[in-house]
This record gives C-alpha cells, sequence and structure tokens, in this order.
C-alpha cells in the first residue's frame, strides 16, 4: 500500500471511483432492460429507503473515523489512533444491527408511504421484498465503511478507493445474471428478480471487505509502525466514543436529512405531477427518473467531490491543528477549483448530448434526456457544496454546515410544487421543477457557507473567481465546437454505434478543453505546477 498526496490522492480516487461508477452506470443498460419500467421503479424505491437508513448507520462514522485518526497521526498519538478503529468497529456493529432490524421491520409502512394515495404500478408486497432484502447490507458496509475511514485518516487513499471498483464487479456480475436467469430462464416475478439483483449489493459489499482486512493483515507492520499496544492509550473508552460521536452525529443528522429529503421530494414529485394531470404510471416512471437513473449517470461528475473528500480530511485536519488558517484558505481555494475545472465542462457535454447518452444508457425516453440535463448542471453545485460541508467538518464548524443544509433543504422543499406548477402555467417542461429547486437551495447553501467562512477566517476567494471565469470560457468554446459537430454529424440510433460516437466526440472535447486551459495556465493554477510536471515527466518516459 502506498501512501497518497491530496491532488495525487483526488485524481486517483477519481479515476477509480469514475471507472466505478461508468461500469455502474453501463450496467444499467442490459439492467434496465431485463427488469424493465416497473423492475425500475422498484429498484428506486428500495435504493430509497436504504440510503436513508445507510446514511443513519454509517454516514458520520467513516468520516469521523478519518478526522480523528487523521489528527492523532498528526499529534504521533498512534496507539490512541489504533485504539480509535477498535472502538468504531463497536459502535458500528450495535448501530447496523439496531437499523437493520427497523428497516426489516418497518418495510411495509415504508412502502406504502410511496403508494398512499395513487394507483399503484407496482404492488405492495413487491416493495416489501426488495427492501428487505437490500436490507442485509447494513450489517456488512457499515464495517467496510469504518475500514475505508481508518485508511483514508492514513492518506491510504488508492487502497480505500480500488474496493470499491471490486465491490462493483461482484455487483453487476450478480445483478445482471442473477436478474436475468430470475425473468428470463426461470419466469419469475419481474420483484424477484430486482430482489436478486439487490442481493449483489450485499455481496459485493462483502468482498470488498475481505479484500481490506487482508491488504490490512499484508501490511500490519508499516500500518502498526510507531504502535506499542493498544491498551497504552491517554483516552479512556467512554472519551474516545464521545469523540466519535461528536464527530459523527453532524454527519449523520445531514446525511440522513438530505436522504430523507429526498425520500420526501420523490413523493412531491409524484403528488405535483399527479396534481397537474399525469397519470400515476407517469409519475412514478418521472419520480424514478429524477431519483435514481438521472443521478445514476450524473455519478460521473459527482464522483469528483467523492473522491475529494476522501483525500482531503487528513489535509485539513493537520493544517487546522496547527492553526495554519492561510495553508486552509489555499485547500479550500485548490479544492473548490478543482471540482469546477471538472465538473462545469462535463455538465456542458451531457446537457449537449442529452437525449443521446440518456438513449444509451436506458432507451428511448420523453422525459429522461431533459431531466438529465438539468440534474447535470445541479451536479456542478451539489459537488461544490459537498466539498465545502467536508471541509468545515473538518475544520470542526458543524454550526455553518447545520445552517446551511437545513435553509437549503427547506428552500428546496418549499419550491418544489410551486415550480412545478409554475412551469406547468408558463408552457414549459414541469417535471424538471423539483432539480430547480434543489439547485436554488444549493446555491443559497454555497452563499451561506462562503460568507461564513470569510467572515470567520478571512478567507479570499479571489484564485476561485479568476479560475472560474476562465474555466466557463474554455467550457463554452468547448461546447460550441461540440454543438457545431453535433449538428454535421448524424448520431446513430443504434446503441454501439451512438455510444462509439459520443465517446469520440467526448475525447475532442477534452482535447479542446485541455489545450484552452493549458495555455491559459488555469490547469497548473488548479492541479499545481509540480503535478503537471510530474504528470508530464511520466508520459515522457512512457514514450
Amino acid at each position: 500500500m502506498k501512501k497518497n498526496k491530496f491532488i495525487e490522492g483526488t485524481l486517483f480516487t477519481y479515476a477509480v471511483i469514475l471507472l466505478t461508477k461508468i461500469l455502474g452506470a453501463l450496467y444499467v443498460i442490459p439492467f434496465y432492460n431485463i427488469i424493465g419500467e416497473s423492475g425500475g421503479v422498484l429498484y428506486s424505491y428500495a435504493y430509497n429507503i436504504y440510503s436513508f437508513f445507510l446514511d443513519i448507520s454509517i454516514s458520520g462514522i467513516p468520516t469521523a473515523i478519518s478526522i480523528i485518526i487523521a489528527e492523532y497521526n498528526t499529534l504521533k498519538m498512534f496507539n490512541e489512533r489504533e485504539f480509535t478503529l477498535k472502538t468504531a468497529n463497536k459502535i458500528v456493529s450495535i448501530i447496523s444491527v439496531i437499523c437493520f432490524v427497523l428497516m426489516f421491520t418497518l418495510a411495509e409502512p415504508f412502502a406504502r408511504f410511496f403508494v398512499a394515495d395513487i394507483e399503484e404500478q407496482v404492488t405492495l408486497s413487491s416493495i416489501v421484498l426488495v427492501i428487505r432484502v437490500i436490507s442485509f447490507c447494513l450489517l456488512i458496509i457499515p464495517f467496510l465503511s469504518a475500514i475505508r475511514g481508518y485508511l483514508q485518516g492514513n492518506k491510504y487513499v488508492s487502497t480505500s478507493s480500488s474496493s470499491q471498483l471490486v465491490e462493483q464487479i461482484v455487483r453487476i456480475f450478480i445483478a445482471l445474471v442473477g436478474s436475468y436467469v430470475a425473468i428470463n430462464i426461470w419466469n419469475l416475478d419481474v420483484s424477484v428478480g430486482v430482489a436478486i439483483a439487490l442481493s449483489g449489493t450485499v455481496l459485493g459489499g462483502l468482498s470488498a471487505y475481505l479484500l481490506l482486512r487482508y491488504k490490512i493483515h499484508k501490511n500490519k507492520k508499516e500500518l502498526l509502525e510507531g504502535v506499542t499496544s493498544t491498551k497504552e492509550v491517554n483516552v479512556t473508552t467512554k472519551e474516545l466514543v464521545k469523540k466519535i460521536f461528536s464527530r459523527a452525529i453532524p454527519v449523520i443528522i445531514i446525511a440522513a436529512t438530505q436522504n430523507l429529503y429526498n425520500m420526501i421530494d420523490l413523493r412531491l414529485i409524484i403528488t405535483g405531477l399527479h396534481s397537474i394531470g399525469f397519470d400515476p404510471e407517469t409519475c412514478q416512471l418521472i419520480g424514478s427518473i429524477c431519483s435514481t437513473w438521472a443521478p445514476k449517470i450524473c455519478m460521473i461528475i459527482n464522483s469528483i467531490a467523492v473522491s475529494m473528500c476522501l483525500s482531503i480530511i487528513p489535509y485539513i485536519v493537520n493544517s487546522f491543528v496547527k492553526n495554519e488558517h492561510e495553508e486552509l484558505n489555499k485547500k479550500f481555494n485548490q479544492a473548490v477549483n478543482t471540482i469546477l475545472y471538472i465538473s462545469i465542462p462535463l455538465a456542458i457535454f451531457i446537457c449537449i448530448f442529452k437525449d443521446d447518452i440518456y438513449n444509451i444508457f436506458y432507451g428511448p425516453s420523453t422525459y429522461g434526456g431533459n431531466i438529465l440535463a438539468v440534474d447535470a448542471i445541479l451536479s456542478i453545485f451539489f459537488c461544490v457544496q459537498m466539498i465545502m460541508d467536508m471541509i468545515l467538518q473538518g475544520m470542526k464548524n458543524y454550526k455553518i454546515v447545520f445552517i446551511n443544509t437545513g435553509i437549503g433543504l427547506f428552500i428546496n422543499a418549499a419550491l418544489d410544487i410551486p415550480i412545478i406548477l409554475l412551469l406547468n402555467k408558463w408552457g414549459f417542461h414541469p417535471y424538471i421543477g423539483s432539480i430547480i429547486a434543489s439547485i436554488i437551495g444549493q446555491s443559497v447553501s454555497i452563499a451561506i457557507i462562503m460568507i461564513s467562512i470569510k467572515k470567520k477566517y478571512k478567507f479570499d476567494y479571489k484564485p476561485i473567481l479568476k479560475n472560474l471565469v476562465i474555466i466557463i470560457l474554455a467550457s463554452l468554446i468547448m461546447g460550441l465546437v461540440v454543438y457545431v459537430i453535433q449538428l454535421n454529424v448524424t448520431i446513430s440510433p443504434a446503441r454501439v454505434l451512438k455510444t462509439v460516437q459520443c465517446g469520440a466526440i467526448g475525447l475532442v472535447a477534452v482535447l479542446i478543453y485541455l489545450l484552452s486551459t493549458y495555455f491559459s495556465g488555469t490547469i497548473k493554477e488548479v492541479l499545481g505546477e509540480d503535478f503537471i510536471k510530474n504528470l508530464l515527466g511520466k508520459f515522457k518516459k512512457a514514450n
């Protein structure tokens, strides 16, 4: 295993997560064909409930572990560092079992929540089945996340992220083979096929967990360097539990609130569209596209924020513990610039090829392309808010996180149905109303964060504003060229050829964007001149 620097760890993790998400997005093509629209609705219901309980059980624990371990490493308290993982595993054991029991036993009330007052496209028993199957993940994934938090806090970011690829491969294999055999060979109900597919999530998590346990065992000598005994610590179990929860609970509350809102948002979409005349089946279909299928494609964008969150914690904690505010400001600006540098051009490309990209993954759709385009724009704001919140947590500024999250979600929820009704009145697509509400809510959250940090720590945002202008200009130039190509090239209706064509145009877009930002100097400012030199040096050696 190898420790990773900030940008190196971020980009390596992004590459791995991107590959993982691309595999996850690509597998949806055959998977969606196997389970159909009704199966897609079932899958969406199960994952929304699962995400809520998963965030309650583990969302804060890995982050807390990573922050505490990074803090102990900075202070050279190595015994306490190892004691943290042992204590965290005990906490995870209790929480994961409780959440599993709750999710399993309350499956029917949750199912009724989604189909309470509209004609059902899928049966109540089918929803209950898929919720109960995926609930078993809660007995595995929390322990996997705890180990990942431990490795991330020790700067072994690449090892932690590589396990996600293994997890994804196992999950995809079982989902595709299991659902195909169940539905097309054994002629079982679609709900059974979806249930088998969801069991792949359980076994994928187990495979990744066993891999990381093996890696830790194999590199035990290096990991335990400086450790004498976990019994010789200057902190009691009670104190450490309190410390873990003081860092985990804010994250859990925020994540649970966001996922609770996602479920409510799904319900509001269905209610709002049903009130303006959409039939129940269409309402559920649009709801599943908004909450599950479009976001799955947009994970290509969101992955940059996820990967940066995994690698940035030790560096933020190190600077914060040493009271180096100037370095914190530098890391904050670099993190936001990196996210904007990657997310903006990706979002523009997705907007231009929205119908083609959605068609590649899920086939023709009346609503999918438009929802995907707006969701891609939302992903930019989501990524920026996500990394800002993570930096705030590393700096122990939970109050600001609570305030910006609460206000953002309140605005989001309050505007959902009004914007749906307004767009319908004005003759626009009403089904994108909830996503526009999310963009407004997250914009307000980002503004609150930036104003609060500037006031408290005197942060300077000039580097962000300067690079943002160049990034937008370079992205628009790229977008204009790509749009002209699109107008003059006939995109094949065949999925394979369509994928090849979009991929080829995508490579042209990447080249134009990289050249624009290289000659403007933006890429050096965002990623760092040393990193670019090392990267170019490796490229020259390879050739």
